[in-house]
């Protein structure tokens, strides 16, 4: 039996209507990444990665960190160890017409925090800065875009957060115990610097400090529009996670 003609066309129209929607559903598993949020502090490190020093001597790899300075009785001084530590932005967007969620990360994070048994020693600057020009996700050119054109990481290579408070720091703390608490202090993205906070569960033991610090706050608060490219767009809402481990030089 011989089909006509429009109903031969018509069936391998429906067969490339299926495939593509096949194709888009393939797309969206690949794209949307589960972002793998920390929920609890890291756990104190018994050892450092291969080829990390576990008791640092040198400046972070950044000059806009303080160089070593005389420390007041009482202050401890913590190195952000680069490399074990990490930054991880979280961004919804629609991927030809659907759903998908983009994960960027780094571990190109860097800093210092100066801490008392009360909590922060405000007469030093305590910061952390993110190399934003290492973030990756699971699509270079996305990546190259958001550089090239979205942080222009050539020009703004770093975001930087400048702690001014720490709020619940709990008195009589026992190392090794998680606690909560909350950072209050600047971000500075490309050359836009607002008050940000970050709620913070973190642990101290050993010389050793551990902590995840989480934000939330839109692209467009730093003059930044989210990205539109052809089948997909990004929203405005951009969630952070800090994942610090930092260490007290050797001395």
């Amino acid at each position: 039996m011989r089909l006509s003609r429009p109903l031969v066309l018509a069936g391998a129209a429906a067969g490339l209507i299926a495939l593509a929607a096949v194709a888009v559903a393939v797309i969206w598993t690949l794209r949307s990444d589960d972002p793998n949020l920390l929920t609890e502090a890291p756990a104190i490190p018994t050892s450092a990665p291969a080829g990390v020093d576990a008791s640092p001597t040198e400046e972070p790899a950044t000059s806009q960190i303080i160089a070593d300075v005389d420390l007041p009785d009482g202050v401890r001084r913590f190195v952000v160890a680069a490399g074990e530590s990490s930054a991880k932005y979280v961004v919804e967007e629609t991927l030809s017409g659907l759903p998908a969620t983009a994960v960027g990360t780094t571990t190109d994070v860097t800093g210092e925090i100066y801490l008392t048994s009360d909590g922060l020693f405000d007469s030093l600057e305590s910061k952390f800065l993110v190399d934003l020009s290492t973030l990756q996700t699971d699509e270079s050119r996305r990546d190259n875009y958001v550089r090239s054109n979205v942080l222009q990481t050539s020009r703004y290579q770093y975001a930087e957060f400048v702690i001014e408070s720490v709020d619940a720091f709990p008195a009589g703390y026992v190392e090794g115990d998680e606690a909560s608490l909350t950072l209050t202090g600047t971000m500075t993205i490309k050359d836009v610097s607002l008050p940000i906070t970050f709620t913070v569960l973190a642990r101290q033991a050993a010389g050793t400090l551990t902590a995840t610090a989480d934000t939330q706050f839109n692209m467009s608060d730093f003059g930044i529009d989210p990205p539109q490219v052809a089948l997909a767009s990004a929203k405005d809402g951009v969630v952070l996670q800090i994942v610090i481990i930092a260490r007290e030089p050797a001395s």
